[in-house]
């Protein structure tokens, strides 16, 4: 740093305000390291500033590629207060490794009035020539990326082709020391991995029962049963459908070793990586690791691949949802959870909910198998939320105000998707005409009709693209004005509702705890949802409720329509209190209901009496004996 310059701070009655950050990249490196580059900056600083100092430590085990890592983000925020003289650390890496972060994290607090001061790279913001020091010190750091991947890549697969980079033990194998290796008695010398004989057996029973049929899951089931260990690298020390089909997979089984099946591509914005499937991995053939031979392998696979293309769905940009997080879900998918496990509530089609582990197989299975209207509870919770914010004065505003502006920028992305869907149009006509005209000059006849018709494949799927999307109009085709949205808020949220990914995240801020609770009839076994939620006025009303009680509002939803006996029920209840014994055709004739209808709502009053519910429901905290609709889901717990 220039030591010429000394260390002031903003407020001359205060002490200088410092951040200092430290970071290392993986969890082999000793943790203690932060330490040290804590206790290194601080003794610099003891010899540059003799006055008071309030010093701030940010540091954390994080990849620097990494844009969300917990500390540097706090020092982003903090930095933004401009309320801190200095940001300093041992290196510029120890903010970020991606040269474009570096540079903004640098001039970002440049604007704030921040100085930052890296030791080890010379650099000093309060230099008049900092930004060269900058350039010199991203240029370092930039290259130390690219020389560290070539390095580790070049050194694991020399590691590999020797035997090592043994990274996951599939069940029937065992990993051997270095020594064991070394010594050959287990075969090719310096192979860290062994075959277990004693696991050959259960490996080809494995691979006989799909052949003939059986599904992973119940493979899965008879491997649980019959108390075999999947291996250590699996946790919960059970299989799973996925287990089974991933070890039957491996070419290992037939001897084959590969390395590097999966690629993971850097992504620059988040620091994250991408995967995808390497065509080409490296291989080496060891035939005593072998529990079959490679014509029953290839038989295995093939019978598994044809099985998968059975249920493939639609993947790659032939998906609706491609490119799209999970998190970017219509309300109220993503929101909702169990009951019982706390797992998410998922879609599982475009119109039910059910717990993301309520499958009949698998370690982790959930015995709760409610299914919940996706539909319907838009409905009830709307309803809900709409009568009760009704109350204030400017609910109806702010949400007409969010729901027009979602609805323009529905309006926005439409006319663009449209926009793109005739340009494919426009040149996919053009190609056919320009493919025509090759043809009749007397080109390349058997490839210019090849080219043709592929050519008119695309322009027949694009047309019926664009004539699916002016099937049914678009909410923000409904709505054509803010006054219309005030007018007509009820449909205009619903209709956002079922559009919208952004409202479901305004409505997980309205209510952050959404819980699914089962609860079952008392008279007939069926299992319905209820809706337990805590809603925070505050994140939708503001200041309108700033003057009464902050807290989050508890409510209780039924997320069902229920049937008519038990809708009536109070007003049997009511009507056969009247008089000492009146007739179930007298208590129907004066309510105007079916005769079995009061027996039922009747019999529902006296088994609430007798279990002491005040409700025709029971909450099930546990798996119920029995449940209708259920199936043969509720086996023993």
């Amino acid at each position: 740093m220039s030591r010429s310059i000394p260390l002031v701070p903003k407020d001359p009655s205060g002490p200088l305000r410092v951040l200092v950050m430290g970071r290392i990249s993986t969890p082999h490196q000793d943790k203690e390291n932060i330490e040290a580059s804590y206790r290194y900056v601080e003794n610099f600083l003891k010899h540059v500033h003799q006055g008071p100092m309030h010093i701030k430590h940010l540091g954390e085990q994080g990849s620097g590629m990494r844009t969300d890592r917990a500390t540097i983000i706090e020092a982003e925020e903090e930095i933004e207060t401009g309320t801190w003289d200095v940001v300093i650390t041992e290196d510029l890496a120890r903010f970020y490794r991606n040269p474009r972060y570096q540079y903004a994290f640098v001039q970002n607090a440049v604007d704030k009035g921040t100085r930052v001061i890296c030791i080890g790279d010379n650099l000093d913001t309060a230099d008049e020539n900092w930004e060269v020091a900058m350039g010199a010190a991203t240029l370092r750091h930039g290259l130390h990326i690219p020389d560290t991947r070539r390095r580790v890549r070049r050194t694991a697969t020399h590691a590999f082709h020797r035997g090592g980079m043994v990274q996951r033990v599939r069940f029937g194998y065992r990993k051997l020391t270095q020594e064991e290796a070394d010594s050959g008695q287990f075969g090719s010398k310096g192979l860290r991995i062994v075959k277990v004989p004693e696991q050959t057996p259960v490996i080809r029973e494995m691979r006989e029962r799909i052949l003939r049929g059986d599904y992973y899951e119940a493979v899965a089931d008879w491997l649980n049963d019959n108390g075999v260990s999947p291996g250590v690298h699996v946790k919960n020390g059970k299989w799973t459908g996925k287990l089974v089909e991933d070890n039957l997979r491996d070419p290992i089984l037939c001897g084959i070793r590969t390395f590097r099946d999966t690629l993971y591509e850097p992504v620059f914005r988040t620091g994250k990586h991408r995967r995808r499937k390497n065509g080409e991995p490296e291989t080496e053939k060891y035939p005593e690791l072998a529990h079959m031979s490679e014509d029953e392998h290839r038989e295995l696979v093939k019978v598994m691949d044809a099985r998968a293309a059975e249920h493939r769905h639609l993947s790659g940009h032939q998906h609706p949802l491609f490119n799209k997080p999970r998190s970017r879900t219509i309300w109220p998918g993503q929101h909702a959870r169990c009951a019982v496990c706390s797992g998410l509530m998922y879609r599982y089609n475009s119109e039910w909910l059910k717990c993301q582990n309520a499958h009949e197989h698998g370690a982790g299975a959930c015995w709760n198998h409610v299914q919940v209207s996706c539909a319907l509870t838009q409905e009830k919770v709307l309803s809900w939320l709409l009568t009760y914010c009704d109350q204030f004065p400017s609910f109806r505003k702010t949400m007409a105000d969010a729901a027009w502006a979602e609805l323009q920028a529905q309006r926005k992305r439409c006319d663009r998707s449209q926009s793109l869907v005739d340009q494919q149009v426009a040149e996919l006509n053009k190609r056919a005409k320009n493919l025509a005209k090759a043809i009749a000059l007397g080109g390349e006849m058997e490839a210019l009709v090849q080219q043709l018709a592929e050519v008119n494949q695309q322009l027949k799927e694009v047309r019926r693209k664009k004539a699916a999307g002016t099937g049914n109009p678009p909410p923000s085709a409904v709505f054509r004005s803010h006054q219309e949205v005030e007018d007509q808020l009820d449909d205009a949220l619903r209709a956002v509702a079922q559009s919208s990914p952004e409202f479901a995240d305004l409505m997980r801020s309205i209510f952050p705890v959404f819980v699914i609770q089962p609860i079952q009839a008392l008279d007939s076994g069926q299992v319905r949802p209820r809706a337990r939620l805590a809603f925070r006025p505050a994140a939708l009303l503001g200041g309108d409720y700033a003057a009464k009680d902050s807290g989050d509002i508890q409510v209780e939803l039924d997320l069902f329509h229920s049937p008519e006996h038990l809708s009536q029920l109070q007003r049997c209840m009511a009507e056969r209190a009247r008089e000492p014994k009146p007739s179930l055709e007298t208590i129907a004739n004066r309510l105007g209901l079916n005769r079995m209808t009061v027996k039922r709502a009747l019999d529902v009053a006296r088994r609430m009496q007798q279990s002491g519910c005040n409700e025709p429901y029971r909450v099930l905290k546990h798996r119920p004996a029995s449940a209708s609709r259920w199936k043969g889901r509720q086996t023993s717990a």
